[in-house]
This record gives C-alpha cells, sequence and structure tokens, in this order.
C-alpha cells in the first residue's frame, strides 16, 4: 500500500487530536448527527481514523489513479462503520465546479503551497475557497476548513501583494507597520497572515464569520508545513463588509504562529498588536 508522502509524526499525531477536539464541539453546535467529511486523505485514513467518531460520511478526491484502488482497499481493512466514495480528479478543480455538493468539514492537506499562482497570477487555492464560501452561502450551511501547506512554495509577489491589501485595510490603525513587518520575515508567517485574510475577506463578503484557532508550523522529515484550523459560521443576517468589519481582521493579524515540536506547542511569531488609535 502506497503511504502518504510525508510521513507521520508526533506533530502531526498532536495536531490531529487538537483538531477532533475542535470538531466535536462544532458537531456538537451545528450538526449533532455528524459531520460530511471531504477531503485528500491519503491511503492511510490516519485524520479520518482519528475523527471517525465526529464523521457521518467521507468523501475522497484523489488524483492519484494508481492510489484509487488502494484507498478502497485499505478502506475495507479498516472498518470504520463510515460511507466511503472516492471521486477521482484534482482536488481544487472539483471544489471549484460547479457539481460540489456541500461538505461540514473540508481537509486540504497539500503537497504545494497557498498560492502557488498559474502563469496569469491567479491561484486555484484562493478560487477554491471563494468557491466554497459562496456555495456555502446560498445553502446558508456552516462549514470548517482544515489546511495544511509546504512553505516551499512559489507565489512570493502573491504574498506580498496580499500583505499589501491588508496594509491598505488597517489603515488609520496603530502598530501596523510593526505587525506586517513581523509577518513578512519569513515565507510561513506570510502564510499565516495571507490564508487567515483571504479566509476572512471571502467569508465576510459571503456572510460568515470567520474563527481561526492557532495555526501551526511544523516540519515532517525535510519539509516545514503549515497547518490551520478555520470554522465558517454563517450569519441568520449579513454581517458587515470587510471594510466595516477590520475589528475581525486585526484579530488574525494579531494571533500568533505556534511551532509545534514533538507534542510540545511554542511561539514562532507573536506579532507586535495592531489596535484602534486612541482619540
Amino acid at each position: 500500500m502506497p503511504t502518504n508522502r510525508f510521513p507521520d509524526s508526533l506533530e502531526k499525531q498532536s495536531l490531529r487530536r487538537r483538531d477532533a477536539v475542535l470538531l466535536e464541539d462544532f458537531k456538537t453546535r451545528v450538526t449533532p448527527g455528524g459531520l460530511r467529511y471531504c477531503g485528500l486523505t491519503s491511503a492511510e485514513f490516519k485524520d479520518v481514523q482519528v475523527w471517525r467518531q465526529h464523521l457521518k460520511d467521507v468523501f475522497a478526491v484523489e488524483s492519484d489513479t494508481a492510489l484509487l484502488n488502494d484507498l478502497d482497499i485499505h478502506w475495507r481493512q479498516l472498518h470504520l462503520g463510515l460511507r466511503l466514495r472516492v471521486v477521482p480528479g484534482d482536488i481544487l478543480d472539483y471544489l471549484r465546479g460547479d457539481s460540489c455538493p456541500i461538505f461540514d468539514v473540508y481537509n486540504l492537506d497539500f503537497c504545494g503551497g497557498f498560492t502557488n499562482p498559474r502563469r496569469d497570477g491567479s491561484s486555484r487555492c484562493r478560487e477554491a475557497i471563494r468557491g466554497l464560501a459562496s456555495r456555502h452561502r446560498q445553502h446558508q450551511s456552516s462549514f470548517v476548513l482544515i489546511a495544511t501547506f509546504n512553505v516551499r512554495d512559489r507565489g512570493v509577489e502573491q504574498y506580498d501583494a496580499l500583505l499589501s491589501e491588508i496594509r491598505l485595510a488597517l489603515e488609520g490603525m496603530a502598530n501596523v507597520d510593526a505587525n506586517l513587518n513581523a509577518h513578512e520575515k519569513t515565507h510561513a508567517t506570510k502564510i499565516k497572515l495571507s490564508f487567515t485574510y483571504t479566509c476572512w475577506h471571502d467569508g465576510v463578503a459571503n456572510d460568515f464569520s470567520v474563527e481561526f484557532e492557532d495555526a501551526f508550523v511544523y516540519n515532517s522529515g525535510s519539509t516545514t508545513l503549515v497547518h490551520f484550523y478555520a470554522e465558517f459560521m454563517h450569519q441568520p443576517k449579513a454581517v458587515p463588509t470587510p471594510h466595516a468589519n477590520r475589528d475581525a481582521l486585526v484579530q488574525l493579524a494579531n494571533l500568533p504562529l505556534k511551532r509545534m515540536d514533538g507534542r510540545i506547542a511554542r511561539t514562532e511569531l507573536n506579532p507586535p498588536p495592531i489596535s484602534r488609535l486612541s482619540l
């Protein structure tokens, strides 16, 4: 059976358990009958095994044709008691397609980075997030987005452009430059702020409040990864526009980036906090 490209580790195990606790709480508040899961599972189904008591069914999208048969075989061996459907294809293409249904939790464990731009500068990942928020708005349905990105990513220019957008959005508040300068120091910190900003912007534009837990950077073999957990909570009334809802963006910019070493979490970045100017 093929194994995960990024081997299992204490760090990944710790984050899975952290996310399991968060998913249990989300399920209790939003859909007690169990969560519909969509994502990239690997043939080992490690995340699904840890989260299985909170799930109702599993929808896996897999682009590796050689792996498709192994998914079915290993699933039968695990006896998890959940329904599984496997669709061949690219997860980002699927999420952006018109035929994609809605799910309760999306687990996007990428080998690549966040922006990873095409030649025209567009980003399929950013388009997928926008599509998810728009589709769930139509159904007035909340959801969880769990995402892991490879720090060794193309698209530095796109990160810098996003940070410039954030700088403009927070103009007039105190300590903006110091906060953004701290985020500009490493690729991981750029991903942390760029991804949270994109989710916040597209979520608010589609009537969601977006709540992030602490993001974590960790190593898997020789690869450095950044891991996110976000809840898109649908609001019965339209939330303020992104420009009017700057306080939520400030909270995201002020969030730390943690590092997971084994089972030990420490602070990688604690950015200078942004605040409103005193009158």
